[in-house]
Parts: structure tokens; sequence; C-alpha cells
């Protein structure tokens, strides 16, 4: 068992929180050492479910993490892309194959099958959406690749940040071969798959499962889509409402043009409305739109308050999927 260690500060850049966060209570030697003992409870509980991936065809390699009874893995889409088979070895040095299902680049999320019929130590999954800048979280991978001398490392930090697309960051130490390893909240159920590894090792990225689990089926079904971008405005899996913004106003947000078919024009928004409100939060500049309404995912309905001339008017228009609004 690596020896853990509890950091003292987290700063980011956020998005949709604050930086700064008060860390569940440490009050004393008795506090901490429970806490260890939590910690070395839930390692114990599902490190052996944390696998090393490797591909021969392309020559990838990192980490995944098994999620199911009957050998289902989950991990990072750049890890397997351009592969169909890769090698699984789990931390006992077992080794077996799986079968890339499907992938989905926006949120750099993949699914496998292991081919062999087996019964096979997994993890259980939990709820990202959930998660508050400040949680304890216990990150693991095969950094460096399996090394069979040793398990995968552990490391302990906090979620620093939240963003809209689905990501949070973590000051859980990583670094190459960690990819695609999984992430636990302090009660041992995965929360995130580790995406990629910032400037200074301490504050990286991780794809939340809530937004994986959204694609369960399509996974499953064995379909790729998607591409990874650094501007989560822009990747084709966030929400849009399909308006153009001119700037600001004393009231709020004054919009330009309307998208042909978009949930703007559907919901009747016009040319020259101001958006004074989102879900009930105002919003002053084109920046807090677009913060306020990537809370939400496509499909979802978001109340909205739009200032026509001197008339308030109450919309609710249901967003639509970034990439399916351009494609029409």
């Amino acid at each position: 068992m690596q020896k853990l260690s509890i950091p003292l500060v987290c700063l980011a850049v956020m998005v949709d929180q604050p930086v700064w966060a008060t860390p569940p209570a440490i009050e004393d030697l008795a506090s901490l050492k429970k806490l260890q003992s939590q910690v070395v409870e839930l390692v114990e509980k599902v490190q052996p479910a944390t696998v090393s991936l490797t591909s021969e065809r392309t020559g990838a390699w990192g980490s995944g993490v098994v999620v199911s009874e009957k050998g289902r893995i989950l991990t990072a889409a750049h890890v397997v892309q351009g592969a169909s088979v890769v090698t699984v070895i789990f931390p006992d040095g077992t080794e077996t194959t799986a079968a890339v299902l499907g992938a989905n680049r926006t949120k750099d999320t993949a699914m496998l099958q292991i081919n062999e019929v087996g019964e096979y130590p997994h993890v259980k999954l939990g709820d990202s959406d959930a998660l508050s800048v400040g949680d304890f979280l216990v990150a693991m991978g095969h950094a460096g690749g399996h090394d069979p001398l040793r398990k995968p490392p552990v490391r302990f930090g906090r979620l620093i940040s939240k963003n809209m697309a689905g990501f949070f960051t973590s000051d859980c130490t990583l670094i190459g071969g960690d990819s695609g390893g999984p992430i636990f909240d302090i009660e041992g159920k995965l929360v995130g798959i580790n995406s990629s590894i910032g400037v200074d090792w301490s504050a990286n990225n991780h794809a939340g499962i809530s937004a994986l689990v959204a694609d369960w089926k399509r996974l499953e079904a064995g379909e790729t889509w998607g591409r990874l971008s650094s501007n989560p405005f822009a990747n084709e899996d966030s929400p849009i409402l399909g308006v153009g913004i001119v700037g600001s106003t004393r009231q709020g947000v004054l919009l330009g043009q309307v998208i042909p078919g978009s949930p703007a024009q559907r919901s009747g928004i016009k040319k020259g409305d101001i958006v004074v409100s989102v879900d009930g939060k105002k919003v002053t500049d084109g920046g807090a739109l677009l913060v306020e309404l990537n809370r939400f995912r496509p499909g979802q309905s978001v109340k909205m308050e739009i200032l026509r001339g001197e008339v308030l008017m109450e919309i609710e228009p249901t967003l639509a999927r970034r990439g399916d609004l351009y494609q029409q």
C-alpha cells in the first residue's frame, strides 16, 4: 500500500464552481486516521479491477477499469483509438484480451468487453454530477505501464473544478500510463475516467461517469463518434440554444441571429430579444449565458426569462446537441 498524502491547497481555473473550497473537516489526528483507514479499505476493494491496457497494433498503452462481473471495461477513448482488440493485464498479472466496443471521442470515453468468459473483479458506478469542489477522491492507474513488482499506485486528492462538458479536475497526481484509469469518490464508487494530464501533473482532467452513463447504450452497441476539443463550448455533445450574442445591456444579454430550426426559433425567440435569466439565475453577459446553459444537457428543457421591448416573457426551450444542430 502506497503512502497517502493529503494536499493542503487547491487552485485551478474554474468554469462553473468557485476555485476555493472548504474540504471535509479533519479536526484532529483521530479524524485523519479514520480517513486513512477509509481510503485503505477503498483501495483494497477497487484496486483488483484497475487494469493495464496495451495494443500491439497501435503501440498505445494506458489503463482501464472493470465495471461488471462479466468483464465490461471503461477507459479513455484516446487509449484505444485505432485498435479493435487490446491486451488486458490485471494487477495480479493475469492476462486476457478485450474487444473495443464504442467510443465517444468528445468525452474521451470508451467501452470494451473481455473476450474470455469468466467472473472478474469489478467496481460500482457512482454519480459525478453529485460531486462538489473539495470532495476527496482516489485515482489509480498503471503509471508507466503494468509493473509486476507493484500494484497500481494510489493517488489521493480533491476535486478542484467542474466544467459544463461533463469533465472535472482533481489534484490527484497522474503521469503517463494513468490515462483511462479510474477515479473514485471516498465511498469507493467510480466517478470518472482519467482523461488528460495537467501541466504540473497535479491538475488533471477526468471524464465524469454521469456523462458516460448517458452514452451507455451507444457505446455498448459499438458506435464511435465525436472529437476531443479543449473548448467545451465547441464540443459536438454540448447543449446549444441556437442564437447569436450581440452584447450586454442593463437588463441582460442582447440576442442577434436566430438559427433556423434551433431550440431558440422553436420557442419563439427573436432577434433583438434580451435574455434576463436562465433557470432563475440572472445573466449579465454572453459568457454568463453560455455557462448557465451548459449546466444542462441536450434534450433537457430550461426555463428562461426574455425581455421583448417592455414585455417580460417566460419560455422553456428544449436544448439541442451542437453536433445535431449544425448538421442540419
